[in-house]
């Protein structure tokens, strides 16, 4: 084991053993499901180490990692018919999924039956799993280690540019070949906002109240009741949108801040709603004019088509997962309020074990759930989880050889994939959670390890964004795509190199960032 190397492939800040949980089955089940069942899983070693709630690493034996993405890239190229049902597959689970999470959102769960509550948050995290599995192989790892998939599609289009003699930028055309037209369901709430916000500025005196408010905790008194009331439905509807994986959502502050803004910037709505309207149009010319000067063939209009659902299924089903969580936390809730436990000590359970205190009456040990604040190990194997504390923890990572991370902080170029084409210049702001976000001026370079739905704000401000995680699939990517903001990602060293006030130059099209002044 200690001869093997290791390698982190991921960590998310805040996710709980019972979000992680899943993941773990998931990682076997997504492969069974792009190979099948009869072939043995090539990623089969893997295991999270967490500090609290956070998963701070995800290991995996490397040479399998590797050898995933390698047969998953060959298994696109030799069954895309195969892929496309996947996804097609995929899509529909989220929306299945997104469906009973609504549903869920609605049941008065005070009124439940412990055993009750126990089936429909296992119902919860059994749609969770299945939706968020089902194409894992693409819609993460395929671009977790190097981004493959992004720098074999970049290096195919610079060919095509150049034997098609067209004038047409490499970067350009990838940005454009690899981006789907399906909205998001953050674009929906976007548009739907917009609708709000146009509602406001025809109305005189709805008008002249977000001029002048100061006091965003509530619904300013004066408005008609239909707007009021279309108010209170978008803050409703949309305020899961910032959740990620343990909240908190969306206050009504944050909506009525950014339409108040909107005013007092006499912000052109009617603008801003056709140009979305258009949005899907404009991308679908873009692509049948580069297609055709490009001379690109069927098989490869066909893997640029897959290339740009891998991108929008893995924003789509991830913003499917932050519904799921929060309404997964109101039960959660509901359920430490009757174990007599903390909030926060119940993202310390997997959801087997909590599916064994309410069905199974099993008993709840405080004291060993508080020994998960430390240094703990999750594995997964024979088809169970596994939880390692203290100094099992310590025996079990002894025995890994893990591959270090070489940091060179005095670089003064940075490297790494083109997301979003295009050259921009600005000051660096370090922006990894919404506490964050104040110190972002328009103009500046927004760097992140990654990003989530509730840091659009900020990323609507910068001039580029730059992030660790990699490749054209992460969520900057298709971010950044929609802003037309040139972004690059994959660069697994930025939030270490990079500091707040830097000066850097952007070239996306070439993935490069050129320190020009250090703070």
């Amino acid at each position: 084991m200690k001869t093997d190397l290791w390698v982190n492939n991921f960590s998310v800040h805040r996710s709980g053993y019972h979000l992680a949980a899943p993941v773990l089955y998931g990682i076997i089940n997504s492969q069974k499901i792009l190979f099948g069942k009869k072939k043995p899983p090539v990623l089969r070693n893997y295991f999270m180490i967490f500090e609290g709630p956070n998963m701070i690493q995800a290991i995996h034996k490397k040479e399998e990692l590797r050898e995933l993405i390698e047969n998953t890239i060959k298994e696109i190229f030799k069954n895309p018919k195969k892929l496309n049902k996947i996804h097609k597959e995929t899509y529909k689970l989220n929306d299945q999924y997104l469906s009973f999470a609504r549903y869920c959102a609605k049941i008065n769960l005070r009124e439940l039956s412990d055993a009750e509550l126990g089936k429909i948050y296992l119902k919860l995290i059994d749609w969770q799993e299945r939706a968020h599995q089902h194409a894992m192989a693409t819609t993460w790892y395929l671009d977790s280690d190097g981004e493959d998939f992004s720098k074999l599609l970049i290096e195919k289009t610079k060919e095509f540019c150049h034997s098609s003699g067209a004038k047409i930028n490499f970067a350009d055309a990838f940005s454009v070949l690899t981006t789907s037209t399906r909205d998001t369901l953050g674009a929906k709430e976007e548009m739907e906002s917009l609708e709000v916000m146009r509602l406001i500025l025809k109305d005189k005196q709805a008008k002249k109240i977000f001029q002048n408010l100061r006091n965003f905790q509530i619904v300013p008194v004066g408005l008609s009741e239909n707007l009021a009331r279309a108010i209170q439905k978008h803050f409703e509807k949309w305020r899961w949108l910032a959740f990620n994986y343990m909240g908190p959502a969306y206050e009504i502050d944050f909506f009525l801040k950014m339409w108040s803004d909107l005013v007092k910037q006499k912000f052109d709505v009617k603008k801003e709603i056709q140009k979305k309207k258009n949005w899907a149009g404009k991308i679908m010319d873009q692509k049948k004019t580069i297609i055709r000067e490009l001379k690109i063939d069927k098989k490869w209009r066909t893997i640029y088509n897959i290339a740009a659902d891998v991108v929008n299924l893995k924003g789509y089903r991830k913003e499917c997962c932050f519904h799921g969580f929060f309404v997964m936390d109101a039960m959660l809730r509901e359920m430490a309020k009757r174990l007599n436990l903390a909030r926060s000590q119940m993202y310390l359970l997997t959801f087997q074990e909590i599916g064994d205190i309410f069905l199974k009456e099993k008993k709840v040990d405080a004291n060993q759930i508080n020994k998960r604040n430390g240094f703990t190990i999750l594995d997964f194997k024979k088809g169970k989880i596994r939880v390692f504390t203290g100094n099992q923890a310590k025996k079990y990572f002894s025995k890994i050889n893990l591959e270090k991370e070489i940091i060179d902080k005095n670089v003064s170029e940075l490297q790494g994939t083109c997301a979003c084409s295009g050259q921009a210049k600005g000051i660096v702001k370090m922006i990894n959670f919404v506490e964050d976000m104040p110190k972002m001026k328009k103009g500046d370079v927004m760097v992140a390890h990654t990003t989530f739905p509730n840091l659009v704000p900020a990323m609507k401000l910068a001039s580029a964004i730059i992030t660790e995680d990699g490749g054209m699939t992460c969520h900057a990517a298709i971010v950044a795509r929609e802003l037309e903001t040139p972004c690059i990602t994959g660069i697994k060293t930025a939030t270490k190199v990079l500091k707040d006030g830097d000066l850097v130059e952007i070239n996306a099209d070439e993935g490069l960032v050129k320190i020009v002044k250090r703070k």
